[in-house]
């Protein structure tokens, strides 16, 4: 009896250990630089039938700015994307700010306010394409 409690103990005792390692692992996944390239390829093909141009999606830190992340054209017409590490640690709030700035490149110049109404037309567009 008192094996199977040592034993017990000792499994419990492992468990943060595994469930750590495997939180780490996919974290570090999410640091390469394709993974948030690979979101971006991802939502174009999905909800953009490939139609948005190229962009550079890179992790930033925009703390100062407060924001989730940022869309820019560049002076040679390619967008770069920035997603700040830091407020983009759930999965869900990762997803939703690419969505957000795929839908800026896809209306990028089409109007005066940045999130007008064909901003929230992309937005609702893909809300609406999910499963």
């Amino acid at each position: 009896m008192r094996l199977r409690i040592n034993i017990v103990i000792s499994v419990l005792a492992l468990l943060p250990i595994i469930w750590g390692v495997r939180f780490t692992v996919a974290q570090e996944r999410k640091r390469v630089p394709e993974f948030l390239q690979n979101k971006y390829r991802d939502l174009n093909r999905t909800f953009f039938r490939n139609s948005l141009p190229s962009a550079i999606v890179e992790w930033a830190d925009l703390t100062d700015a407060d924001n989730m992340g940022q869309t820019m054209q560049q002076g040679d017409g390619t967008f770069l994307i920035q997603v700040d590490r830091t407020s983009n640690t759930r999965n869900e709030d990762l997803q939703d700010t690419m969505e957000h700035e795929a839908c800026h490149v896809a209306t990028w110049g089409q109007e005066e306010d940045p999130h007008g109404p064909l901003f929230q037309d992309c937005m609702a567009g893909i809300q609406a394409d999910k499963p």
